[in-house]
């Protein structure tokens, strides 16, 4: 692997500033532009890494030299960098993300035609506060596709190093001016880094001491309900969650306690740790729901005493999935989150470490999208600062303040909506769990009549609203012809769960705009290094 030029120099002994260490070839006064380039590693290459790359590949050009690295991948025959497959032991994300308006429109003109290329997105969910009319309707996209897309394009725009392997701290930091820290929640670099950033704690999003998780159900569907149809569906309710991009997608089932015990892969010798614990993704075969990689079964699809099985094919059945073909996979997964003392930190005399991505203030989170667009708002940020910052002779730890501060804005607003939504409090602002609303409907002898007549008002209130920022949708008869196969329980569900808490945590987004201003002028950056 090739070292990079080095650009620190030592200290000068008349140094007041804590933490200013000049570059090789960044001499005269602070104003002066630097004559070398700024390097960048990068821990990590899903959405935030790779897009951070590529953004400011585009906007500093020879200007920067960047590495990534990310152990999912792998070299080709032909000697390009690929994702690994399932062959490879690599069970790549499918899931269906909603960016909003406000976000993609900030990505580089190339960045938005790689990703958006026709039958690969589609403008599901209305306008809102972050997807204002203005701008646009939100995207549905695969983040699969996006992670495809851009490592393409990292590799046709050039001048990104990428290497297929995870990353490792150097013995020393004099080569690296920024290290992006992007490599997943649970990131080993941030991990390897914690006597700078600290620990996470889990103490604010805890119910009686204890972190409080949500485990939910993945089931990767094709319906036969247009995708927009659906949209009313889901808000108007709290047990499931369809985000679908052209008829396919996940439904997000919520359990509870005694559901997710039922969540349990099963070998030939008993359970097995497998969707309960990788989690693994289970295809329909002649066995049932079965994992390829553990050969294991999925119990509720093979016990005729499960409780849980038939409470999934009424949510399929709600969303307009035939039972028999249109569920295509099962996984699980726990949502949880934890609170980030610190997202900047100079880890080395004059060198920077950025948290980002699921890493830092982004998270796991029901509704869909939230931590990609947290992701994707964190990455721009950080390249703006990069690239203002690049023309600077010392960088000190006092240029990072605004970049801090931003995550910790974007961390507040995420997490604290995503609390409330778990916390489902009443209307006096009493705690009411999720998973207790469920339970208490799954016990509801409420008159099916009274349900049906409740949960289709309710929808009816929704449409209305939704129209004018989405479009058409169709009428009270086809939304009672949802409802009517329904079990009891599923509608007493619906009911005690209440339709989506945007009045509570709806409003004003944070915006990389209003915190860092910016136009292609003053991108204009690229030098002579190219």
């Amino acid at each position: 692997m090739r070292k990079w030029r080095s650009r620190k120099l030592e200290k000068a002994p008349c140094e007041k500033h804590s933490g200013a260490v000049e570059k090789a070839g960044r001499n005269g006064d602070l104003n002066t532009p630097p004559a070398s380039p700024i390097s960048i590693d990068i821990a990590g290459g899903g959405l935030a890494g790779l897009g951070l790359a590529i953004e400011t590949r585009l906007k500093l050009g020879g200007a920067v030299r960047i590495r990534i690295f990310d152990h999912r991948w792998t070299t080709a025959e032909d000697g390009s960098i690929r994702w690994r497959d399932q062959a490879d032991g690599n069970n790549r994300r499918r899931q269906v993300i909603t960016i909003q308006s406000k976000v993609w429109s900030l990505l580089s003109p190339e960045v938005q035609r790689a990703l958006f290329v026709k039958g690969n997105y589609t403008e599901t969910w209305p306008n809102g506060p972050d997807s204002p009319e203005s701008v646009g309707r939100p995207r549905n996209i695969q983040i699969r596709w996006i992670e495809s897309r851009l490592l393409e394009l990292a590799q046709k725009i050039g001048g990104i190093e990428l290497v297929p392997e995870r990353y490792s701290p150097p013995a020393d930091w004099k080569d690296i001016d920024f290290l992006i820290i992007a490599d997943g929640a649970r990131s080993r670099t941030r991990e390897e880094l914690k006597a700078s950033f600290g620990t996470p704690s889990r103490e604010l999003f805890s119910i009686d001491g204890s972190g409080y998780d949500e485990v939910v159900l993945g089931l990767e569907v094709q319906s036969d309900l247009l995708d927009e149809h659906t949209v009313p569906l889901t808000v108007a309710q709290n047990r499931f969650l369809f985000n679908p991009l052209d008829r396919k997608g996940f439904i997000n089932m919520r359990l509870t306690p005694a559901e997710a015990s039922e969540v349990v892969g099963l070998g030939s010798d008993g359970p097995v740790s497998c969707i309960q614990g990788s989690p693994c993704v289970m295809r329909p075969g002649p066995r049932g729901f079965t994992c390829e990689t553990h050969n294991a079964v999925f119990k509720p699809s093979v016990d005729p005493t499960s409780f849980l099985w038939p409470r999934i094919v009424d949510g399929l059945r709600y969303f307009g999935v035939p039972a028999h073909h249109g569920l295509l996979g099962i996984t699980s997964f726990t949502l949880g989150m934890t609170q980030h003392q610190r997202f900047v930190a100079e880890i080395a005399p004059g060198t920077f470490a950025i948290v980002l991505g699921d890493a830092g203030p982004g998270n796991f989170h029901f509704w869909p999208g939230r931590g990609g667009n947290a992701a994707l708002k964190g990455m721009i940020a950080a390249v703006r600062e990069i690239v203002r910052l690049s023309e600077k002779r010392v960088i000190r730890l006092a240029d990072m303040t605004r970049l801090e501060g931003f995550l910790h804005q974007l961390q507040f607003r995420e997490k604290s909506r995503a609390w409330t939504t778990m916390l489902m409090p009443t209307a006096e602002g009493t705690p009411y769990l999720i998973h207790d609303r469920i339970e208490a409907g799954l016990r509801s002898d409420e008159s099916r009549e009274t349900l049906l007549a409740s949960m289709l008002s309710r929808i009816e209130a929704i449409k209305s609203r939704l129209e004018p920022r989405m479009g058409q949708l169709p009428d009270a008869q086809w939304y009672a012809d949802r409802l009517i196969g329904l079990d009891n329980r599923t509608l007493a569900v619906f009911m005690e769960t209440d339709s989506w808490f945007t009045a509570q945590v709806g409003g004003e987004e944070v915006s990389v705009d209003t915190n860092f201003p910016f136009t292609e002028e003053s991108s204009d950056v690229q030098r002579s290094t190219q």
